[in-house]
């Protein structure tokens, strides 16, 4: 039987109904017609005329469902069906409503692969790495040297307290490629490689699987920061950030995050 659903039901139609039920549509609308008072729209059925009947006919997966000329649709809903089941009463009736029940109503799940399940258990390992890096970084640094750390990356040249945080994180790199005596590749390599370290994942390839989730073409760049601003974050690139700048000594400051 074709599954029918209307605004996130599964229902039936009167004549999928009295097909399964082995009677008659007739039957089916007596029965409603003799018991209104047992029927409560939206909650039994759902009755369609005008533009919503109209509505539902255009839909291409429900093009044989009404008659060209029907003015008024019934779609039944679970618990319409199993009050139709009861009015009938026929052992056919019943059998039939256990099944619909089972397999219409209440389809099983789609079984996940052994690969699916090995995706979905590491991508939550992944999710719980960066959880717990992010509190040890934070954790790190008590009430006073977070207020250091704001003030910092506030007051030091080139960073000012009008930018927002994709500004701040590119000037912070900027300063510390500056520092390091580095090019300005080098040092969003540098910082990539740091923020990897620290959160025990490869950020240039959670860019790749970004853009191929959300269609994002595959030539059209991605920024660091652009991505991190995205994804919600930028208060973890600009911790790495500002450990890189705020280094004693720039050129070892990657080890230093590593032996942290």
């Amino acid at each position: 039987m074709y599954p029918v659903d209307y605004n996130g039901v599964r229902v039936l139609t009167t004549e999928q109904l009295a097909q399964a039920y082995e009677c008659e549509p007739q039957q089916i609308k007596q029965n409603f017609n003799n018991n209104l008072d047992h029927f409560v729209e939206g909650k039994h059925y759902f009755k369609l005329e005008s533009e919503a009947l109209h509505s539902f006919k255009n839909k291409v997966e429900n093009i044989d469902l009404v008659g060209k000329n029907a003015r008024i649709l019934y779609l039944w809903t679970r618990r319409g069906a199993s009050r139709h089941c009861k009015m009938l009463g026929t052992e056919k009736a019943w059998e039939m409503y256990d099944n619909l029940e089972e397999n219409y109503f209440n389809p099983p799940q789609k079984k996940m692969t052994a690969a699916e399940i090995l995706s979905g258990m590491a991508e939550e390992l992944v999710k719980q790495e960066r959880r717990t890096a992010r509190l040890e970084m934070r954790q790190e640094q008590s009430e006073e040297n977070l207020k250091i750390l704001h003030s910092r990356m506030d007051t030091f040249n080139g960073v000012g307290t009008d930018e927002d945080k994709r500004q701040k994180l590119n000037s912070m790199v900027r300063a510390f490629t500056h520092k390091a005596g580095l090019r300005f590749d080098e040092g969003w390599r540098n910082f990539t490689h740091a923020y990897n370290t620290a959160f025990h994942t490869n950020v240039n390839l959670s860019i790749t699987n970004y853009k191929e989730k959300h269609n994002i073409q595959k030539k059209k760049r991605v920024t660091l920061p652009e991505y991190f601003e995205r994804v919600g974050l930028l208060d973890d690139a600009l911790m790495v950030a500002d450990k890189l700048l705020n280094d004693a000594h720039a050129h070892s400051a990657i080890d230093s995050i590593l032996k942290n």
